[in-house]
């Protein structure tokens, strides 16, 4: 009986493990971009920065969270910005929200809410990495990834 022969299960086992490391390897590229650039990625990226800047004539006032953060209550000047960021690592399964409440007043108090960062709808056509947002008192508008797009404010 010679020792240098391999058993038919085992072999089949050893195909079996080469096919696995192979599709982890493959898998592995993809989540670190082996290769691509940015912009190549097939996954959404793991750190995205949404910035709301305030395009009223007034002061804005602006509260925005998920359901695991809370950035508390910003007030920017007419002209200025805000940005937050996020990670994301676990983003294949994950497809994050935040909203935000915007507050002004224009000789009564205004409060609208809106869905500022929607993965399914911001990535990966609109904010890759990136996500901008102008707010006007009749709309916000997404103005990264082409042409502006504005949306209606969400039911108070």
């Amino acid at each position: 009986m010679s020792t240098s022969s391999i058993s038919p299960s085992k072999s089949k086992m050893m195909r079996v493990s080469s096919s696995l490391f192979m599709i982890l390897a493959i898998l592995l590229s993809f989540n670190f971009k082996v290769g691509m650039s940015d912009d190549d990625s097939i996954l959404p990226p793991k750190e995205i920065t949404v910035t709301i800047n305030n395009k009223l004539n007034m002061k804005l006032g602006l509260h925005c969270k998920d359901k695991h953060s809370d950035f508390g209550f910003v007030e920017l000047q007419v002209g200025e910005s805000w940005s937050f960021e996020f990670y994301n690592p676990f983003r294949i399964w994950f497809s994050p929200l935040y909203w935000c409440m915007f507050t002004w007043y224009n000789g009564q108090e205004v409060v609208h809410y809106f869905d500022i960062y929607v993965g399914k709808r911001d990535w990966p056509n609109r904010c890759s990495y990136l996500c901008v947002w102008d707010i006007f008192e009749a709309h916000p508008c997404r103005v990264t990834g082409g042409e502006p797009e504005c949306f209606p404010w969400k039911n108070n």
